[in-house]
């Protein structure tokens, strides 16, 4: 009789990795929960949509984008590591959310980072622009020139930033610090509701990708690349590195599961993006928001992620970094 119920326990433990192996073979056979940090709009939610649509090509299945935004990523990833994980949940991540809030807001946290949350794959390559509008007459055309301004007139410039905490936030305070200058943080909730104030002249400079219509159109300059090298698009702009000022904080964008997502699940969801992001209209349609489209294995996104994290951990201690 023992030996029986033996026989009949190993029978179902092979029976159901059977239909597990079965499931992942399949995989994805429904449609995917796509969770956006950021309200819609921005440039996080238009690459997540833009990948959703080039997906459903490859795949047959959808990917449902459902904005989650607050607290830097907080409030989207506590329903990451909520979900079940099954490849049919995943984040849109960014260095703010991934790299820059576990490290602010770890005692918010209710669970450790790193036991919770596993990296996918990288969607984009984002470099990050400073702008200045033309509204107000802005005169500096360099970034020497703007912190000449910017010394001359201590805090009457400002910045805008998704959120306090975040990448963009961070930056700039490290330009301040760098540069010695003092211009304003002024956050909102995304690029594309600071963008009307840069327009009209309320808001003085930005680092985003939602304007590019603004700066073909000539209604707004850019003043330097905030990456280790220049834009393909815009290829006259200078870095800051190339203009003295070296502030090369790493960024990255892509997409993040719950820890026990199948390896195999998360290989093959990596090989559908890198194939998606070598076609010439996934490629044309992000580079129309500024960014370049991006392969990397599961592995080499892991070590990107650990390797942003430490260096905005250096430059928090280093500006001594506060939350507004």
């Amino acid at each position: 009789m023992k030996r029986l119920c033996v026989t009949l326990l190993s029978a179902v433990v092979l029976a159901l990795g059977a239909q597990a192996t079965s499931a992942q073979e399949k995989y994805p056979s429904r449609s995917i929960k796509v969770i956006v940090p950021y309200a819609p709009g921005g440039a996080t939610d238009i690459t997540a949509r833009i990948v959703g649509d080039e997906f459903q090509k490859i795949t047959g299945q959808t990917m449902v984008v459902v904005n989650k935004p607050g607290a830097n990523g907080l409030l989207a990833l506590e329903e990451l590591v909520q979900s079940q994980p099954d490849g049919y949940t995943l984040m849109v991540g960014n260095v703010t959310t991934n790299a820059i809030t576990p490290i602010l807001y770890k005692s918010k946290m209710s669970y450790e980072y790193d036991k919770k949350v596993v990296a996918v794959t990288n969607l984009v390559d984002v470099p990050a622009f400073l702008l200045v509008t033309t509204a107000n007459n802005f005169a500096p055309k360099t970034v020497k020139e703007l912190v000449d301004y910017a010394k001359k007139n201590p805090g009457k410039l400002s910045f805008s930033s998704p959120g306090a905490g975040s990448a963009t936030h961070l930056r700039m305070e490290t330009f301040n610090l760098m540069a010695g200058t003092k211009i304003t943080h002024i956050p909102y909730r995304t690029g594309a509701e600071a963008l009307p104030d840069l327009l009209a002249g309320r808001l003085d400079m930005m680092h985003d990708n939602i304007f590019f219509p603004q700066v073909r159109l000539g209604e707004v300059k850019m003043l330097g690349v905030l990456s280790a090298r220049r834009h393909p698009e815009f290829p006259d702009v200078k870095t800051f590195a190339e203009q003295g000022f070296p502030v090369e904080l790493p960024v990255i964008g892509g997409f993040f599961a719950p820890v026990g997502t199948p390896q195999e699940i998360i290989d093959k969801l990596a090989k559908v993006v890198n194939e998606l992001n070598g076609e010439p209209e996934t490629i044309a349609r992000q580079l129309k928001i500024g960014w370049l489209s991006y392969k990397a294995t599961p592995e080499e996104m892991r070590k990107q992620v650990a390797a942003n994290a430490e260096a905005y951990k250096a430059w928090v201690q280093k500006v001594n970094f506060k939350l507004d």
